[in-house]
């Protein structure tokens, strides 16, 4: 009975959100009305069934933007973390890293993963993500928000475990999240990626916690130095930070109060603590390793030892 009450109101759910759906749902009339921050008491009375890799699109300022989409199976009325990953340069079209393991363990431990996709036709000047984003230029910010909105339509998000986790290209959009949408997101984890030394904007409403890791030997996204954009490419966004100059930032960004630091010849290993919010700022720095995502990090699945410093922190 309890699938067949799901289906039906899923039915009822997709039509009423004309901008929202899978591939292949044909877009019909009035948008339902959820309370922003909630998700409706419909979606949360009921169990969620299994959902694996699906293509979904959701309308965002106009534009057809796209996103793959895995659920667990979960009893009524259980709330669900929501990860949003974002994919490195060139890696639209491609499988996340880690991405059947992100999905199993999203089954495992109750939570969604939606693999944004970055926008047709940008130029190699804008970038595939926005990043440096002006108030005027947050289209992305718009996707990633509008990605949340549409699955609390459907599903039992829970809006104090919102999380971004990204790879290279994807892990710089990710300081976007956590720069600009920390009043809705908890935490970030990335691989490989920096920020700008000097962003637009990056005010904290809330505490972010925030997880980075590099190999010190990265030849794409330099560890040591800061550096410019190449001419023509990701106009505007400046230069960009090296990941210690990026760490240290962020700890005082956070106002963290303390810190700790573990080294020997593979890894470092810092820490800051005690920061704004009860959030936490975490950096492993692999002493040998390139630009290639690694399986794992100091003995842990990389997606595990991500998901576990999710997990610590809720908006």
């Amino acid at each position: 009975m309890a699938i067949t009450a799901r289906a039906l109101l899923l039915c009822c759910l997709m039509a009423t959100l004309p901008l929202t759906g899978c591939i292949t749902t044909e877009a019909p009339t009035p948008q339902l009305m959820i309370e922003e921050n909630e998700p409706s008491a419909e979606v949360c009375s009921l169990p969620s069934e299994a959902v694996t890799q699906t293509s979904m699109l959701v309308t965002v300022n106009g534009v057809e933007r796209q996103f793959r989409l895995s659920v667990p199976s979960s009893d009524a009325g259980t709330k669900l973390a929501l990860i949003i990953a974002f994919h490195g340069g060139g890696g639209a079209g491609e499988d996340f890293q880690q991405q059947n393991e992100f999905d199993q363990l999203g089954e495992q431990e109750k939570f969604i993963m939606a693999y944004a996709i970055a926008e047709d036709g940008r130029t190699s000047a804008e970038g595939e993500w926005f990043l440096n984003t002006a108030a005027t230029s947050r289209a992305d910010n718009d996707f990633t928000e509008a990605i949340v909105d549409n699955l609390s339509s459907q599903y039992c998000v829970d809006q104090d475990r919102l999380y971004g986790i990204g790879y290279s290209l994807g892990s710089m959009y990710t300081y976007e999240i956590a720069c600009q949408l920390n009043h809705r997101f908890a935490a970030v984890a990335s691989f490989a990626g920096t920020m700008p030394v000097d962003p637009e904007t990056c005010d904290l409403i809330g505490g972010m916690g925030v997880l980075h890791i590099h190999g010190k030997l990265d030849y794409i996204i330099d560890y040591d130095d800061d550096w410019d954009w190449k001419d023509g490419e990701h106009e505007g966004v400046g230069t960009m930070s090296s990941v210690p100059g990026m760490i240290d930032a962020w700890s005082m960004r956070a106002n963290c109060g303390s810190s700790e630091t573990d080294a020997d010849f593979f890894l470092e290993h810092i820490t800051h603590s005690d920061c704004f919010g009860g959030a936490r700022v975490e950096h492993y720095g692999m002493e040998l390793w390139e630009h290639t995502w690694p399986d794992e990090v100091d003995g842990t699945p990389t997606y595990q030892l991500m998901w576990d410093f999710l997990s610590d922190f809720t908006n």
